[in-house]
């Protein structure tokens, strides 16, 4: 059976669901997610983000695939969730646009996703 994440990470599985692979979907999970599931998530990342990040640290970006890519989701994750957190309060803030309406040209790419460049 392939893992889901890499070893010591297990404990990140309730929030699996969180790892996307584009800016766009993560982008949408934050703004689809509750503010309760929001702060369980950012709490849980804010603290093993950084065993997260100096275990991904190991890798060249462009040779993270696998359980080790859906760390990396989650690491993203974070970034577009503590919006929610720290700045606006509430998953769907009012003088945003909407979600849906942002589409960062980087997610058309043809290795958006992959961590490699071209």
């Amino acid at each position: 059976m392939t893992a889901i994440l890499p070893p010591g990470f297990e404990d990140l599985l309730p929030f699996i669901d969180w790892a996307r692979p584009t800016e766009l979907e993560r982008n949408s999970r934050r703004w689809s997610a509750s503010l309760e599931e929001s702060q369980a998530f950012y709490d849980t990342m804010l603290g093993r983000g950084p065993d997260a990040l100096e275990y991904l640290g190991q890798f060249a970006l462009a040779d993270i695939a696998g359980a080790d890519r859906t760390l990396l989701d989650m690491c993203l994750a974070l970034a577009e969730c503590s919006a929610t957190i720290e700045m606006y309060g509430e998953p769907r803030p009012k003088y945003v646009f909407p979600i849906a309406r942002f589409v960062p040209t980087h997610d058309a790419w043809a290795l958006a996703g992959t961590g490699a460049r071209a």
